[in-house]
């Protein structure tokens, strides 16, 4: 059976980009954005063997990684000098392959042609290109298959969910260019205090009977994905990640200006009126707007969303479950 690639996203934002996003986090979120430095670097302490030991943030899910006997390779994607002087030790005592892209290279000339890419548009070191140089790089890209995107900054999530994960994805792969994990949240906000996206599931995996007064269920992503490049237009990929923080009233216009141009008119006012939106609706939707088919799985992993975004309460929050769950 072939094995599986993994491209691990360690980005890092300018420091203008980070104050414009600090910013966003204090005027609609209320909350205090301490992060300075590379964001998969920051240490967290854990207990390992009864006592504390720290290790940086990204190590938590490259330990995971390492260990899964059905992940053939790893490319990281991120700070390569930074990633290369602290992991040095870690990663020399890893016998799967592994490569380490600088996010700040170029967009090699046969993927920018291979995959159609409008460099005008997806800068190199974009969320965009950083995921086809990732995937580029890796042996997924030479076989046309898909590979798992990993997020760097969700130490929580286990190896039990990846495998799980993969597993289902695998059975959508010949259908589906895009395959998303919907991290069901019960109750009206997370254990980090965020909302979820509020939605009828009707897809094929019921989860709870847990409901809204609108029969509406909350989801929230995963640090997991299952994707394709050769399958969607990664062209739309930063357009798409720059639209994820929904609670943005700027946000929540754009999402209405670009659901109206592919031809769902009422999307907002299904969302925030009606409150009618379903899972299956915005699968057509993101599908369309990809340009390749995309499936979202309900799923009951809500450590796999506990991510940090570089806020003190998440610090915080995230430093107490890693204690928790290793002691």
């Amino acid at each position: 059976m072939d094995k599986f690639s993994a491209i691990v996203m360690a980005g890092y934002n300018n420091k203008w980009a980070v104050k414009k996003y600090a910013k966003i986090v204090a005027e609609h979120y209320g909350e205090t954005f301490i992060e300075t430095g590379y964001k998969p670097l920051r240490e967290f302490q854990t207990i390992q063997d009864g006592r504390p030991v720290s290790k940086p943030l990204i190590q938590f899910t490259l330990e995971k990684l390492f260990k899964k006997e059905r992940i053939g390779d790893i490319v990281i994607v991120g700070h390569q000098m930074l990633l290369e002087q602290r992991l040095r030790d870690y990663l020399s005592q890893q016998v799967m392959p592994y490569t380490i892209i600088n996010q700040n290279s170029r967009i090699p000339a046969e993927i920018v042609d291979r995959f159609h890419i409008r460099t005008r548009k997806v800068k190199h070191n974009s969320i965009a290109g950083n995921m086809i140089k990732g995937y580029g790089a890796s042996s997924a890209c030479e076989k046309r298959r898909h590979a798992l995107f990993v997020a760097s900054d969700s130490p929580l999530t286990s190896e039990a969910s990846i495998d799980f994960f993969l597993d289902l994805a695998e059975t959508y792969a010949s259908d589906c260019a895009i395959i998303l994990p919907a991290v069901l949240v019960e109750g009206t906000v997370d254990k980090f205090g965020r909302y979820p996206l509020k939605l009828i599931n009707d897809s094929d995996f019921r989860l709870s009977a847990e409901t809204d007064g609108y029969g509406r269920q909350g989801f929230r992503l995963s640090s997991l994905m299952y994707a394709d490049p050769h399958g969607f237009d990664i062209n739309t990929a930063n357009t798409a990640y720059n639209l994820r923080k929904c609670l943005n009233p700027n946000v929540q216009l754009k999402l209405f200006r670009i659901t109206r141009n592919l031809g769902y008119k009422n999307v907002y006012s299904k969302h925030f009126i009606k409150k009618d939106l379903s899972v299956k609706e915005v699968e057509n939707i993101t599908s369309a707007f990809f340009g390749g088919r995309l499936k979202i799985i309900p799923v009951a992993d809500a450590e796999s969303s506990y991510d940090y975004d570089g806020t003190d309460d998440e610090y915080r929050k995230l430093a107490e479950l890693l204690k928790a769950s290793q002691s």
